[in-house]
């Protein structure tokens, strides 16, 4: 019995001392700015990522463990990594790891205590962010236990295991190492990796991510250090399970196992001791100097500013090259670009490939590894040069030399230039080994192009990160300020606290990726304004810096806080810049952020929704005047609109307006009238003085001018450039009567704006009835809008204006060309005027003009055509023919889309389009597919599947899909067409494992991956159940019934249309368009 109460009161003493280690933990930790620092930055990130991330919808607890996968992965490495040195390296970093080994405290108590507390800090951190994840979303949805017990759940068996595996990983290597920068670089790199395996396994939480191997998949579902992929691999379920399966939980014991094994080999290994060279002991018979022996001799000192700049910037260099840090790192840069770069040189798209260039390899690192990884170098190296005299205990001294503070500090920033430019350096030696071990076209010319533009944004950061060194006294606010503004420049931190505009892209600007289709056309207008105003400015911050800080040491300055006349006149210069820079921007595209365009889309329904129910005229023609300068990168278009009331009642007064910057001008009716115009939101009320009768019609002139905007990137829908211009009249034209396309239309958002929710039906419900009632519904509207369109064009010599219609005649006049074209019949009101540049290739196809635009002829233009040509035959024959006379199909640079379709136009990538071609394991052409499915959509979208806003795009999108399959199997046989169902399916599975919205039907579906993959899914068993010829009987029954000038049909109008030509698959029907159990979709996804 004394024995037993010995080993109580023995283990009561030891779990008393160990409190007692962890409280004295605490109180130093409490101490630390780097704590606090944390524990501002971890919450703010839960409030970013809740509020930032994902859809508002129904399936609440898929999206809160998501974002709980989201704060584990992006946030616990680092704050591991960086917590780690002050915990278990504070001895080594003091010098008193031998002090402090003499202590009669064990040395697993200690490494105990420390490790614990390192891991105590990471949970209660990442519960923290947990709970405010929690709260927001049930703030969002709703108070739901469910949520409180699944972050309980997600925290215990995610959160737990994961930090103890890296307080257990930081343990052994602080034991092994005892180095601050193999801790920081070990889990970097392991951050960095793990975002690179979740990026290439389908992690829903990265946004362009997909699974790239299946078996690298299922052996993360092992391995995973957070047991994300193993819960991901669950998500594809109809009822996600969210709860993990066996699979998990051996993952998560396995991680608690592997993390005792990490603690105990952290105390079996061998504590690190520092090397040191004894000293000599020979004595030194050197005489001492006599004071005779010495000569002194008074030596003036002579300002040679050049040459010191030269020594300090030389000495500065080599300090930071001599690191073995950096040593490895420059080396481990120029291995990770290269390996970056020929991993996806040739990549076009999924399942195809192309010839690589200069240009494709640069922009595989140039937009985003290197200005990302680039700013996190700049920022280590501005640190080893502002602070290393202050390290080196040699700060005290060097205020005392006579060296001007301007000159060290010049020196460091210089010193961090030259670093940048060897960064470059080796980028660009990494770029071309890859190359040339890809057989790549290599084109020096776009090295110093692209390059040079990256190095003068890092450049520009560094010195600004120099800037902030100089003006803090300690090294921790300094290290601050650059991780707020690197958080500002790359995180969503900047938008969600309102900072939208183009100036919170620090030391940056809009600059485009080149591509090869048009260069740096898109935006090279917009790089140097944006970039002199940072030079200008950081010019003058680091005048002012050299006059407020002393010798670069964080030692006070009588003149801080003062400003001579020099450092206000640059000041001066640079806000003149940056407010000229601003007036610019913001008259070029006064809503430049989302929040002002909702703005303006809540004034636009609040001063106007009265309107929906007053009677307006209904546009019936349009003559057009469109004079293109591409050189000048501006259009002017003319209107002439033919107005008809087809109503009942008389109409006395007219809404007329766009929404756009390019405002309307000259407006005017052929009738005595009177103009309001409000200049805010863009629109015109005309009041006429005799109210136009039923049946009648008038004439509405107007004007607009559009200029590309020089401070902001081209973008769809209007430029206008020298290599192709592109002016669609949606949303640019002026439109008549209250436009319900403007309103907002999530609930939340309105209810944000004090709007009422819409309260829209889905379509399987809101059409329902076949009988029409459906449409009596004030957002059900069914009514065609389309046009006959008469277009007079001009535009440079060289390039052929375009537009919809026959082309009637072509000429030359003072130094321009001009078409004119006309419509036959009406078309869908989707109009564009194009000028275009490059080669043309036409073939007529029976009465059918066919004509590919591209910057060169190749074998993939001459495949293009030839799906356009199988497409119109297999409609023509199956459906219903083609109704225009003309058909066009026009290259398009890397910008919007991979493919947009227009009445008689279309537009599709010039890469992915043009340049690319099947990759080697491909099973079909993406080139004939995606042009087979713009094709399609001059039936399914400009013929059919218009004219009803409240309906979905299942008519458009995934009709087009069906076409794709089928024509695909009648060019190039079954097994490429089940290669493509094959391919849809695990793009389906990945979508399904992406999405936390709740399962809608197929013909209520608004994801992507239900209107495309989901759809190739849906069409391929109805082909294989009921026959192409039945759903071709219910497609003909829909144009007989629905083509204009008929009733628009909807998508449940097909519904109906297939169940009729099938009855006896009534159930099949219902189950693959209107049900929502996917399990048949996902069936043979090698993924599961």
């Amino acid at each position: 019995m004394q024995l037993l109460n010995f080993i109580a009161r023995l283990n009561f003493n030891v779990l008393l001392n160990f409190i007692t280690l962890l409280s004295n933990e605490r109180r130093y930790l409490q101490r630390q700015p780097l704590l606090w620092l944390a524990v501002v930055l971890i919450p703010l990130a839960a409030v970013i990522f809740a509020t930032g991330i994902g859809g508002i919808d129904d399936l609440a607890d898929k999206r809160l463990q998501a974002l709980h996968m989201t704060l584990l992965m992006f946030y616990l490495p680092l704050l591991c990594g960086a917590m780690a040195p002050l915990l278990l390296l504070r001895d080594h970093n003091h010098d008193m790891t031998e002090l402090v080994g003499s202590a009669p405290l064990p040395l697993s108590q200690r490494l105990l205590a420390r490790s614990g507390m390192l891991f105590l800090l990471c949970a209660a951190l990442m519960l923290t962010g947990f709970s405010i994840i929690c709260y927001q979303l049930s703030q969002q949805f709703g108070f739901q236990p469910e949520l409180l017990w699944l972050t309980l759940w997600n925290f215990s068996f995610m959160a737990l295991p994961a930090c103890a595996f890296y307080a257990a990983l930081a343990a052994c290597i602080a034991q092994r190492f005892a180095s601050n920068a193999v801790l920081y670089a070990v889990f970097a790199a392991m951050w960095l990796l793990y975002l690179f395996l979740a990026s290439i396994n389908g992690a829903p939480m990265l946004a362009g991510s997909s699974i790239y191997s299946s078996g690298l998949f299922n052996s993360l579902r092992l391995l995973d250090p957070f047991g994300n992929t193993a819960l991901v691999a669950l998500y594809q379920h109809t009822v996600p399970q969210l709860y993990g399966d066996g699979l998990f939980y051996l993952n998560r014991l396995l991680y608690c196992l592997l993390s005792a094994g990490l603690f105990y080999l952290s105390l079996a290994l061998k504590p690190y001791q520092p090397s040191s060279k004894p000293l000599s002991a020979q004595p030194d018979n050197t005489p001492p100097a006599t004071q005779a022996a010495l000569h002194y001799q008074a030596v003036t000192p002579q300002a040679k500013g050049v040459l010191q700049l030269w020594q300090l910037c030389c000495e500065a260099l080599q300090a930071v090259l001599r690191q073995r840090l950096n040593q490895l790192i420059l080396i481990g840069w120029t291995l990770l670009l290269a390996t970056e770069v020929l991993s996806g040189i040739d990549y076009a798209e999924p399942l195809a490939v192309l010839q690589p260039t200069s240009l494709d390899a640069l922009n595989r690192i140039a937009y985003d590894v290197l200005p990302f990884l680039g700013s996190l170098l700049t920022l280590l190296w501005s640190y080893q040069l502002c602070w290393r005299n202050k390290h080196a205990a040699m700060a005290e001294l060097i205020a005392a030399s006579p060296v001007r503070s301007a000159l060290l500090l010049a020196s460091q920033v210089i010193a961090l230039v030259l670093l940048v430019l060897l960064l470059i350096m080796l980028s660009a030696i990494a770029g071309l080994i890859a190359e040339w071990l890809a057989d790549s076209q290599i084109q020096l010319r776009w090295y110093p192009a692209v390059l040079g533009k990256v190095a003068l944004a890092l450049s520009l950061l560094g010195a600004l990160f120099c800037l902030f060194h100089a003006l803090c006294r300690s090294p921790l606010p300094a290290v601050s300020c650059c991780i707020t503004a690197l958080l500002v420049k790359y995180t969503p931190l900047s938008g969600k606290l309102g900072l939208t505009h183009p100036l919170w892209n620090i030391a940056g600007s809009p600059l485009q990726e080149a591509d090869a289709f048009w260069g740096f056309e898109q935006s090279l207008s917009v790089f140097w304004p944006f970039m002199t105003f940072w030079l200008v400015l950081t010019f003058s911050l680091l005048w002012l810096a050299a006059h407020w800080s002393h010798r670069s040491g964080g030692f006070s300055n009588s003149n801080r806080g003062t400003l001579d006349l020099s450092s206000s006149a640059l000041l001066l210069l640079a806000a003149i810049s940056g407010v000229l820079l601003h007036l610019n921007i913001s008259t070029e595209r006064p809503l430049m952020s989302s929040d002002l365009r909702q703005q303006w889309r809540v004034s636009y329904e609040q001063r106007y929704a009265s309107w929906a129910d007053k009677a307006q005229p209904t546009l019936s023609h349009i003559d057009a005047a469109v004079d293109i300068y591409p050189q000048q990168g501006v259009a002017i278009l003319a209107l002439d609109y033919r107005l008809i009331n087809n109503t009942t009642a008389a109409v006395s007064e007219l809404l007329v307006g766009n929404y756009s910057a390019t405002a309307i001008t000259d407006i005017s009716v052929n009738v005595a009238h009177r103009v309001t115009a409000d200049a805010e939101l863009g629109q015109f009320i005309l009041t006429l003085t005799e109210p136009l009768a039923p049946g009648d019609s008038l004439q509405l002139q107007s004007k607009l001018t559009f200029k590309q905007p020089r401070f902001w990137p081209a973008v769809l829908p209007q430029f206008v450039k020298p290599s192709l211009s592109y002016i669609r009249g949606m949303p640019l034209l002026p439109t008549v009567g209250f436009q319900q396309e403007y309103q907002l239309r999530d609930t939340t958002v309105r209810a944000k704006y004090g709007l009422a929710p819409l309260d829209l039906p889905a379509p399987s419900q809101l059409f329902a009835s076949a009988d029409g009632h459906g449409h009596r519904h004030p957002a059900a509207k069914a009514q065609y809008d389309w046009v006959t369109l008469h277009s007079v064009m001009s535009t440079d010599i060289g390039q052929t204006p375009l537009t919809q219609g026959e082309q009637l005649r072509q000429w030359q006049q003072d130094g321009r060309q001009y078409a004119e074209y006309q419509t036959r019949t009406p078309i869908r009101n989707a109009l564009a005027w194009f000028s275009v540049a490059g080669n043309t290739l036409s073939r007529q196809h029976a009465d059918t003009t066919l004509t590919v635009y591209s910057p060169q002829l190749n074998a993939a233009a001459g495949l293009n055509m030839q799906a356009m040509q199988d497409t119109l035959s297999w409609m023509q024959q199956h459906i219903t023919p083609y109704r225009a006379k003309q058909l066009s199909l026009i290259a398009m640079p890397d910008i919007g889309a991979t493919g947009y379709a227009l009445p008689q136009l279309m537009l599709i990538n010039y890469t992915v389009g043009f340049r690319a071609k099947p990759a080697p394991d491909a099973g079909f052409d993406q080139r004939y597919r995606r042009a087979v499915h713009e094709t399609a959509h001059q039936w399914f979208g400009h013929d059919i599947g218009n004219g009803v806003t409240a309906d979905s795009a299942f008519l458009v999108e995934s009709l087009a899909k069906y076409i794709e399959l089928v024509l695909i199997e009648q060019r190039y046989g079954v097994d490429a067409m089940q290669a493509l169902v094959d391919y849809e399916r695990k793009r389906f599975a990945q979508g399904v494992r992406r999405n936390v919205s709740q399962v809608s039907s197929m013909v209520d579906a608004t994801d992507p991956a239900d209107l495309y993959s989901r759809a190739t899914l849906v069409f391929a068993i109805l082909r294989q159940q009921l026959g192409d010829e039945l759903i071709c009987q219910a497609l003909r029954q829909l144009w007989q019934h629905h083509a204009y000038p008929n009733t628009p049909a909807t998508s449940m109008d097909f519904v109906r249309a297939l169940q009729v030509a099938a009855p006896a698959q009534q159930q099949l029907i219902n189950d693959l368009l209107l049900g929502t159990d996917l399990s048949v979709l996902l069936q043979g996804n090698q993924e599961d």
